[in-house]
């Protein structure tokens, strides 16, 4: 049996780390960099030098999951020299490391420590005030060109870095409806912002993920990329025709206890693959969802077989394919309100239809 919050938990493992700034090798402090500091020490330093160049300002990547807080966590964050990381809040809860008897932050006077829940104020903490907290995103991406299973993570606090991967990731993922497994670029880029402090112009170099192909080739791409991690597919029409074989011997056998319906049996053709699901209009059907439309209306595709494929992604873990978001991408592909898959199938024309029955069909593949 497995064990409750704990066999159920994943872990990405961390191959290294690249950083977005350098010592200053004088005076000690972290200097800002224009382009991926590569850890030297790491194994695979030449290799990766190799690939993108000794100082590189894009990377090729993949993003791991489709669960944002997975790849890219993002809280406020404090830390001190001594502790490490010593509160971490989303603007509503937070937790915080204090010492147990002062109730206060630890320091080096500190003796024993324990772990609180407290309200998150965000940019009114005063620790935020003070500059000894801010946002923090820990992204972790996938270098598919380096040697190793794992990621590689990025620190950011640069709030533009955050907002630019988070825009750029929600853009993607209505365009394809997922975000893993896409071939992309990680890229340093010079944008120009008001220093707080003193109002000056300056320029500062930010996070962005980028592609320089268009979307029909970056969709092959996406395509392809999730191939090369896959098993090569079952011949499907074989699979089919092997399942249809048994249900005739299982039917023929309680029929015919002694097997005399075997004996006239017709032997089917080994190449007939299922019928497709859009090849005619097909009546409404009563889903789960309810019938949303009237008996005179017809759907081009068979919802049965969309709810059920729709239903089997969902149970593989596929997020980008719940009924919500179904929904929506349906309603890009009309520009029409729905409320329901079945609603917004019934809205569709049949070249929409044949183009999104060959979506879920992929899906299915690399599910």
């Amino acid at each position: 049996m497995p064990i409750d919050n704990l066999s159920e938990v994943v872990r990405m493992p961390r191959l290294g780390k690249f950083h977005l700034g350098i010592k200053d090798p004088v005076k000690g402090y972290p200097i800002k960099t224009d382009y991926f500091v590569i850890p030297k020490d790491h194994q695979d330093y030449a290799k990766i030098v190799k690939l993108f160049g000794e100082k590189p300002k894009e990377l090729r990547v993949l993003i791991p999951s489709e669960d944002i807080e997975e790849w890219a966590p993002q809280y406020y964050k404090a830390y001190n020299m001594t502790y490490g990381l010593v509160c971490k809040g989303d603007g509503k809860t937070a937790m915080r490391m204090v010492d147990i008897k002062t109730k206060e932050l630890p320091n080096k006077a500190t003796g024993t420590t324990t772990m609180i829940d407290l309200d998150c104020k965000g940019k009114e903490c005063p620790f935020y005030k003070d500059k000894k907290c801010g946002e923090t995103m820990n992204l972790h991406i996938v270098l598919p060109d380096v040697p190793g299973l794992g990621v590689w993570q990025i620190d950011t606090g640069s709030i533009n870095s955050i907002l630019n991967i988070n825009s750029c990731a929600k853009l993607i993922k209505i365009a394809f409806g997922r975000i893993s497994n896409i071939p992309l670029k990680l890229t340093l880029e010079p944008i120009s912002v008001n220093n707080p402090e003193n109002g000056k112009k300056q320029t500062v170099y930010v996070l962005n993920l980028r592609s320089d192909v268009t979307l029909a080739q970056l969709a092959e791409a996406a395509r392809l990329q999730s191939k090369t991690f896959m098993l090569e597919a079952p011949d499907m029409a074989a699979a089919w025709d092997a399942q249809v074989e048994k249900a005739e011997l299982l039917w023929d056998s309680e029929q015919n206890p002694e097997g005399e319906a075997a004996k006239h049996s017709v032997k089917k053709n080994p190449q007939t693959p299922p019928a497709a699901p859009v090849v005619s209009v097909t009546p409404p059907k009563q889903t789960n969802e309810g019938n949303v439309k009237g008996e005179q209306e017809k759907s081009i595709i068979d919802l049965a077989w969309l709810e059920e494929s729709l239903k089997t992604l969902q149970e593989k873990g596929l997020k980008a394919w719940s009924n919500a978001a179904t929904v929506r991408y349906l309603i890009s592909i009309t520009h029409q309100e729905s409320k329901s898959v079945s609603d917004a199938a019934y809205k569709l024309n049949r070249e929409q239809a044949e183009a999104f029955v060959k979506k879920v069909q992929e899906a299915l593949e690399l599910a």
